[in-house]
C-alpha cells in the first residue's frame, strides 16, 4: 500500500473511533509500509513515532510459543509429553488434568486450565513461577483435549517450562533468543525497560461522548508475562517477527529463527478436539478461513492486531492506545486485504432477526475465575449483563453490568445491541456450545473463552 494513502486510513480511521494513538506496518510485495499518527499519552501530549513501542498484550503468546519451539528444536522438550515430566511441581485443581495435561495442549489452548486471569498479588509477589503454583487452586473449564478455549494459564506454564529447562529468566529468554537475533532494537518485555524508549499508555473512550481517558495502570499482574501482560515493542519490530514467521523460522535479517517445520506446526491446527471450539488453533497463532493466521491483544486500555497471509507474503500489524482499538484495526487492515486477497479478515457480523429458538435454554449464570455472565429472558428475547470478580481494567467495575439486549445471529451466536446514546460503544459478541440432556447450554463463548454453567442459581 502506497504510504501516503495508508497514513490517510489511519489518520481517518483514529479520528473516526477517538482512539489517541495508532500505528500500523504493513508488509506487501516485499516492502514495508509504516504509518502512525495521535499521541502516546493524553496526559503528556507525546506525539506517536513509528519508533514508540505499544503494549502488543496477548500476542506475546506468539513469542511464548516461538520459545517452546526453539527447545522442541533442539530436543529438549517434546509437545506430546506430560507438563509433570518437566514440572514434578505442576499442579491445577482437577488431579487428573494435572497427571495427563500435555505440553502442546498449554499452546493450543486446550489444556482446560481455568486460570484466564487471576488478581494481582502485589508488586513482590508477581512473578511467573509464583503464579504458575497459584494455578493449583483454579478448576477446570473443561478435561485437557476435550475442548478448545482461549487460555493465559497454559501459556504461563509453557513460560515457566522453558524457564526451567534452560535455567534463565523468561524475559532474558525472549531477549537474547528473538529480540537480539531479529535486531528487535524497539522491543521491551521487562516493564522497566519500557523508560528505554518513547512509550505509549492505555486509554478507555467514553462510549457516550468519545472522550479517551489514560488508564490508571500500565500493566496487568506481571506473573501472566509469558500470556501478554508486559511485552511492548514498535509496529516494525512485531512485523518483523511476524514476517521471520512467514518465511518459515527465518528473520528479515537471515536469522534462523526456528526450523522450518517448526515454523509451519505453529500454523497448522493443533489438537482433536471433540467438544467445544472457539477458534481454529494452532500453536500460538488463532487461525482464519482462507490461510490466514492472527493473534490480537488487550490489555488496560490497548489493543493490538497482527494478521499474515505467508503464502503472498502479506501481513499487517496496527497496535493502538485504546479499548476501541480493535474498530480501527479492521477499518486500516480491510482494504489492505481485499486488495491484496480479494477478501478480508473479521467480516461485521450479520443479524439473524428471524431466527428461532426457546430462551428457555440460555438462561442462566455462566462464569471462569475472572467474570460472570448472567443471561436472562423476557418477552421472547435475551438479555445479557456481566460481573467481574477482580477490577483488572478501570473499565471493569466490581458491579453489574447494565443488561443488554442479544440480537440473535444464527447458530446459537448473538450481538449485544448498542444502546443509541453511547455511539462510541463496542457491541459484544456471546456464543453458547454443548446443550446438555434437556438441551440447556452448557457454556458461554465470550473473547475465545468457555464460561461454564453454575447450577447453583
Amino acid at each position: 500500500m502506497n504510504d501516503n494513502r495508508l497514513q490517510r486510513a489511519v489518520e481517518e480511521a483514529r479520528e473516526r473511533h477517538r482512539v489517541p494513538g495508532v500505528s500500523v506496518a504493513f508488509y506487501a510485495d516485499g516492502a514495508v509500509s509504516l504509518a502512525c499518527c495521535g499521541v502516546t499519552n493524553v496526559g503528556s501530549g507525546v506525539d506517536m513515532t513509528a519508533d514508540t513501542i505499544m503494549h502488543i498484550g496477548s500476542i506475546t503468546k506468539l513469542f511464548n510459543a516461538t520459545l517452546l519451539m526453539q527447545l522442541v528444536d533442539e530436543g529438549k522438550v517434546s509437545l506430546e509429553r506430560p507438563v509433570v515430566e518437566y514440572l514434578p511441581e505442576f499442579r491445577v485443581g482437577d488431579p487428573e488434568a494435572t497427571r495427563t495435561v500435555t505440553v502442546e495442549q498449554l499452546v493450543n489452548h486446550t489444556s482446560g486450565i481455568g486460570g484466564n486471569l487471576l488478581p494481582d498479588a502485589g508488586h513482590d509477589e508477581e512473578t511467573i513461577a509464583r503464579t504458575v503454583s497459584r494455578f493449583a487452586g483454579v478448576p477446570q473449564i473443561h478435561a485437557p483435549g476435550a475442548a478448545r478455549s482461549y487460555c493465559n494459564a497454559g501459556t504461563v506454564v509453557a513460560g515457566f517450562l522453558c524457564q526451567r529447562i534452560e535455567g534463565k529468566s523468561w524475559y532474558d529468554l525472549v531477549e537474547d533468543r528473538i529480540f537480539r537475533p531479529l535486531d528487535m532494537n524497539h522491543a521491551a518485555v521487562l516493564p522497566e525497560d519500557a523508560l528505554l524508549h518513547r512509550a505509549s499508555v492505555g486509554h478507555f473512550v467514553d462510549p457516550v461522548s468519545g472522550v479517551p481517558r489514560r488508564t490508571t495502570h500500565a500493566f496487568l499482574p506481571l506473573g501472566f508475562a509469558p500470556a501478554g501482560s508486559t511485552a511492548m515493542m514498535s509496529a516494525q519490530d512485531l512485523l518483523t517477527f511476524v514476517r521471520a514467521h512467514m518465511a518459515n523460522g527465518t528473520g528479515p535479517n537471515g536469522t534462523r529463527l526456528l526450523s522450518a517445520d517448526s515454523a509451519a506446526r505453529m500454523r497448522r491446527t493443533s489438537g482433536d478436539v471433540d467438544g467445544p471450539v472457539c477458534f481454529d488453533g494452532g500453536i500460538g497463532w488463532l487461525l482464519l478461513g482462507g490461510d490466514l493466521v492472527h493473534h490480537g491483544g488487550g490489555g488496560p486500555g490497548v489493543l493490538s492486531w497482527a494478521v499474515a497471509h505467508p503464502e503472498s507474503g502479506t501481513a499487517a500489524v496496527v497496535l493502538t492506545n485504546a479499548d476501541k482499538g480493535f474498530a480501527v484495526a479492521k477499518d486500516v487492515m480491510r482494504p489492505f486485504f481485499e486488495s491484496r486477497l480479494g477478501y478480508a479478515p473479521f467480516p461485521p457480523p450479520k443479524p439473524a432477526p428471524e431466527t428461532q429458538f426457546d430462551p428457555s435454554l440460555y438462561v442462566g449464570d455462566y462464569e471462569n475465575c475472572s467474570v460472570i455472565h448472567t443471561i436472562e429472558a423476557r418477552d421472547e428475547r435475551l438479555f445479557w449483563s456481566a460481573q467481574a470478580k477482580a477490577q483488572f481494567y478501570d473499565s471493569s467495575p466490581l458491579e453489574k453490568s447494565a443488561e443488554k439486549p442479544l440480537i440473535p445471529l444464527g447458530n446459537d451466536y448473538f450481538l449485544t445491541e448498542t444502546p443509541a446514546g453511547e455511539p462510541y460503544a463496542t457491541a459484544v459478541s456471546i456464543g453458547f456450545a454443548a446443550p446438555g440432556e434437556r438441551g440447556r447450554m452448557e457454556y458461554v463463548i465470550q473473547n475465545f473463552r468457555l464460561h461454564r454453567r453454575n447450577d447453583a442459581r
